[in-house]
């Protein structure tokens, strides 16, 4: 860097004030400072920075007394500018000033992801606010002058006139209000807020001792209406001496407060638990809603706490109304109710309480819930077909939120009163003991449900479950009724599950599939315990073959071989079970229908070329083995016809396919139903028969004895071949 007359320039030593060589770690020709050019750089950014800083200040200054329209006051200390040659930075143009907003409107919604408002560059939140000490000994301090004043009413009123206790107390209770608003105007904000809240539980205090010692007749009054007098006076005070000084915050939230229990103070007690209390209730919560138009923004979450309250407390009054009050009451909270949330949804339109209130959805949606609940009490209490209608109702708005999924306020309200009143219905119908009625409720859930499951993708999973289940449910409500045998019953239970494995088949791979063939397996299970109840044997078969063969379709459709195994046990089982219950002692009408279903669970690996014995061998040993043995232990000229012929059609059929467990099984058994046949007639031969014979034989192998060995080695090779 050069100077205007060409000579070289540098940054200054920040020690000794020299000029550098510029950039690098060469040190101060004069002071010694390593890489001066590079420390000198740096002091010397740092320095413009704060020159700049200390120009947007003025400027910033300047900018807020002009929108203020007060006086130019004296500018603050200014740091010193950096005196090096650098070229000034740019100073930025100042932003337009932001109109303030008003004190009712809500703080924006912030997008995802972004930092709260006072947080810091990096999005981290400011620092949590701490209690000081001055704080804690003001609050100390106020509640030992409530505590005294306590004492003194309750200790010292005896010994002391009445009137002059009186007088102290009122000295004391406006010289704690005097103080605060003094100590305010003095700017000492915390001793401020400290004296009026001592101000405001002295004037409760005062108001509460005059009542119990009976100050001028006040003890004649009843407790209630002295109370509600009292929570007035206090509004009121609290009121005039906030509208006297707007800094303080307590005067505000005391009015709030004490004026809340006012309205139902002056209910006869009677009337607070019924639809009157629910009213006064809903209305305070109603002008707890309307408080922040024209509370300071401090005292706004404050008011809508106490309209939350108001409100849950309104509710639980008016729904507790709907179901033990006569048909009037019933019926008047239930429309208080409903006209409570509709009124709520009507303040939306007001956009300064939309910022404050939820999301029309989340009001339409208690507001119907809550409104269906008192509905269904009203219901509930007219009694005769009053819960039936209220249970159907409640099904009908299910479906009817289903098909207004699209508007979402319409929704959450037709979907919450539709599940409010379907489950009181049912809950009351299954408490009066009427389970033919609420079987058709419960049938007719079936509809939403369905509709559920095909409009709502999110919700098909549980909707696909519902809708199986409702009719299943159904089924046994109508049995229980009277209106359906244990018979019939389990056919509808088994077709709900064989319905239940071909949606799952239909739904392969999903989650669906596993809760449809879940809801399937149960509801096939629900049908044999109910037919295996009475002993309906031939019933039992129907319902395992129907489940049976629905699971083994969904099999084939998913590949599962799990389900596979399960269904042909099933259906062995419904044909061992038909069987059975038909009295057949037979073995072969229960080892046949195992050698099948061995066989149909073999078809996979007689497709993949396994090996006989680990595919069709165990269904061939359980098809001949007991047949040849009952043959030899039980003859029969039809067994054993029927054994041979199969035994010889194995052995035949293995010879050609080179299968070993059909050839090994079929020659085993032929061997031995031929042993067994002739075994009782060897005593009988004559023994020179019987000797010549086996001299024969010995001669006939000894003679051939290499020839047959070397067949038999051939014959062994031969048959391990097989697979």
């Amino acid at each position: 860097m050069t100077s205007p007359n060409g000579t070289p320039w540098g940054v200054p030593c920040p020690v000794c004030g020299r000029p550098s060589a510029g950039p690098g770690p060469a040190p101060c020709p004069s002071c010694g400072l390593p890489a001066v050019g590079e420390a000198a750089l740096v002091v010397a950014r740092i320095g413009a920075t704060i020159d700049q800083l200390a120009r947007d200040r003025d400027r910033l200054l300047a900018t807020l007394r002009s929108v203020a329209g007060s006086p130019p006051g004296p500018a603050g200390p200014r740091s010193v500018p950096w005196s090096g040659d650098l070229p000034p930075v740019p100073a930025a143009p100042l932003p337009p000033a932001a109109v303030p907003p008003p004190p009712w409107s809500r703080p924006p919604r912030l997008p995802p992801g972004a930092p709260a408002p006072g947080a810091g560059a990096a999005g981290h939140p400011a620092a949590r606010r701490r209690v000081s000490p001055q704080q804690v000994l003001l609050g100390l301090g106020a509640l030992l002058v409530v505590a005294a004043a306590i004492a003194f009413v309750a200790v010292a009123w005896t010994r002391l006139g009445l009137a002059f206790q009186a007088t102290v107390m009122l000295a004391v209770t406006a010289s704690a209000c005097g103080l605060s608003a003094w100590t305010g105007r003095k700017g000492l904000r915390a001793t401020e807020e400290a004296l009026a809240a001592a101000g405001a539980a002295l004037l409760a205090v005062d108001l509460g001792a005059a009542h119990a010692l009976g100050l001028a007749g006040a003890d004649a009054v009843p407790l209630r209406i002295w109370t509600a007098l009292s929570c007035a006076v206090v509004v009121g005070v609290a009121a005039g001496l906030a509208r006297l000084r707007r800094s303080t915050v307590t005067w505000p939230l005391v009015a709030v407060l004490a004026a809340q229990p006012v309205a139902l103070l002056l209910l006869p007690p009677g009337a607070v638990g019924g639809t009157a209390g629910a009213a006064v209730a809903l209305a305070v919560a109603l002008l707890d809603v309307l408080l922040p138009l024209a509370l300071r923004p401090a005292l706004q979450p404050v008011a809508r706490v106490l309209a939350l309250l108001w409100t849950f407390a309104g509710a639980g009054l008016g729904v507790a109304a709907a179901w033990s009050r006569p048909p009037v009451d019933s019926w008047s909270a239930a429309v208080l109710i409903a006209a409570a949330g509709a009124l709520t949804l009507l303040l939306l339109r007001e956009p300064r309480l939309a910022a404050t209130l939820p999301r029309a959805w989340v009001l339409a949606g208690a507001g119907a819930g809550v409104a269906a609940l008192a509905l269904s009490g009203a219901m509930a209490r007219a009694g005769g077909p009053g819960p039936v209608a209220a249970a159907a109702l409640g099904v009908a708005l299910l479906g009817a939120g289903v098909l207004t999924a699209h508007l979402h306020a319409v929704a959450a309200a037709s979907t919450a009163a539709g599940t409010a009143l379907a489950v009181t219905g049912s809950a009351t119908l299954l408490v009066t003991e009427r389970p033919g009625a609420l079987a058709v409720v419960v049938l007719g859930a079936t509809v939403p449900a369905a509709l559920s499951a095909a409009r709502l993708p999110a919700l098909r999973p549980r909707a696909l479950a519902a809708s199986l289940a409702c009719p299943a449910a159904a089924a046994l409500l109508a049995q229980e009724a009277g209106w359906l045998g244990l018979a019939a019953t389990g056919l509808l239970l088994a077709l709900v599950g064989a319905a239940g494995f071909g949606l799952a088949a239909l739904w392969t791979p999903s989650t669906e599939e596993r809760v449809t063939a879940g809801t399937g397996l149960l509801a096939g299970l629900c049908a044999l315990a109910t037919t295996a109840g009475v002993q309906a044997w031939g019933q039992a078969a129907l319902v395992l073959a129907v489940t049976g063969a629905a699971a083994g379709a969904y099999a084939l459709a998913a590949h599962r071989r799990d389900v596979a195994v399960g269904a042909v046990a099933a259906l062995v089982a419904a044909a061992w079970t038909a069987v059975g219950g038909a009295g057949v002692a037979t073995p072969e009408a229960y080892t046949l229908p195992a050698a099948g279903g061995l066989l149909l669970l073999a078809v996979p690996q007689l497709r993949d070329g396994a090996r006989s014995w680990a595919a069709e061998g165990p269904a061939v040993v359980t098809a001949l083995a007991p047949s040849a043995l009952m043959a030899v232990a039980e003859p029969s000229a039809l067994r054993l016809v029927l054994v041979v012929a199969g035994a010889t059609a194995f052995a035949v059929a293995g010879t050609l396919t080179r299968r070993q467990a059909p050839f090994v099984v079929g020659a085993a058994a032929l061997a031995t139903v031929v042993l067994g046949r002739l075994t009782p007639y060897a005593p009988l031969a004559p023994r020179w028969l019987v000797l010549a014979a086996a001299g024969l034989i010995l001669l006939v192998l000894g003679a051939t004895y290499e020839r047959r060995r070397q067949q038999a080695r051939e014959a062994v090779a031969w048959v391990a071949q097989m697979r």
